[in-house]
């Protein structure tokens, strides 16, 4: 006789759609993905997981508009950019010295002077 189980770790269920079970926690503290918490161990009921899949199934045809909709952003656009555009150069005009950052300090103990 064979127990089939009901429930699954993150890390079961990490191997079966092969993704890091570090993100199927992730899902799971971020509300996405029901789970229990035994012994502080999370465990994902089987129709909990399927019901998550479903709720991330991807239409094709969505897919291919939003890579369109994706690469019309991409391209520039001839209507003008919102961007500020950095004044013109000015000839004789004085350079102005940028600040440098300072030096590091050196980590941990001062070295004992050997002299």
């Amino acid at each position: 006789m064979t127990i089939q189980r009901e429930y699954l770790s993150p890390n079961e269920i990490a191997e079966y759609l092969g993704i890091s079970p570090f993100t199927i926690r992730r899902y799971i503290k971020l509300g996405e993905l029901k789970a229990v918490k035994l012994l502080g161990s999370f465990r994902v009921h089987k129709n909990d997981l399927q019901a998550f899949l479903k709720a991330h199934e991807v239409n094709p045809a969505e897919e291919a508009l939003e890579e369109e909709e994706e690469t019309r952003a991409a391209r520039p656009s001839a209507q003008p950019s919102h961007l500020p555009v950095p004044p013109p150069a000015v000839s004789g005009a004085p350079e102005i010295p940028m600040p440098q950052n300072p030096p590091r300090r050196s980590r941990g103990r001062p070295r004992k002077n050997s002299s």
